[in-house]
């Protein structure tokens, strides 16, 4: 293998886990706030087919309660966000997964090891990270740069991120919130979804500026970018 193993996706599309579609993610010089905690971006616009600016509520982007009528077809949301790729589903309470409201969860909807699975976002040649992909990127094999320098804290931008092995580059993306779809903490946090589940949560890898987590399990309705691993 040569060049980078890991292929990253534009950093402006985000995924909940198990979704085929992906969602648009920040644009890169709309960074709003001043604090981790609350810097948000702005949503890069989509356009129909004759340069139409969609709207969230219309055919753009839009936060859709689970329970809202039409969205479940028996206990799982899955033909609905097939029909609706755009609708980014929430659930209100635990354990906030946009595919159903029960304990019907679908841990293979990404594979995970095995054969890869229609709902995989990632091309030919290419599947979803499992768990364990990750376990070397410590914070000595994956320091975090900000405005290309090597550092462990500093100002949020969108150009910040960690460096695998001088080799491949993790933008520090932040993500959609799991209940609004809004953008939170990009510039500040990185998250990007493996194919593994434990539980009722999947499988992340997790930064900020200072701490690298591992193998973190989070909830599934969350928007994260994927990092796709060559077969």
């Amino acid at each position: 293998m040569s060049g980078d193993p890991f292929l990253l996706y534009p950093v402006s599309v985000v995924y909940q886990w198990g979704r085929k579609d992906a969602f648009p993610g920040a644009a890169g010089s709309t960074i709003t706030a001043t604090t981790i905690e609350e810097n948000n971006a702005q949503t890069i616009l989509i356009y129909d087919a004759t340069g139409n600016k969609l709207t969230e509520g219309t055919t753009g982007v839009k936060s859709v309660d689970i329970n809202t009528s039409g969205v479940l077809n028996g206990n799982t949301s899955q033909v609905y966000t097939i029909k609706n790729p755009l609708s980014f589903v929430y659930n209100l309470i635990g354990p906030w997964d946009w595919y159903t409201n029960t304990d019907a969860h679908n841990d293979a909807l990404w594979g995970d090891n095995a054969k890869k699975s229609a709902y995989d976002p990632c091309p030919n040649d290419w599947h979803m990270p499992s768990r364990g992909t990750w376990n070397d990127l410590s914070s000595t094999a994956f320091p975090y740069y900000i405005g290309g320098e090597q550092i462990s804290s500093g100002d949020i931008t969108t150009t910040n991120g960690r460096l695998y092995n001088v080799m491949a580059w993790f933008p520090a993306t932040g993500h959609r919130y799991r209940v609004s779809g809004a953008l939170t903490n990009v510039g500040s946090i990185g998250c990007y979804w493996s194919s593994s589940v434990s539980g009722t949560n999947a499988i992340r890898l997790r930064f900020n500026m200072s701490v690298v987590n591992l193998n973190s399990p989070y909830y599934r309705a969350y928007g994260y970018p994927v990092r796709c691993v060559q077969e």
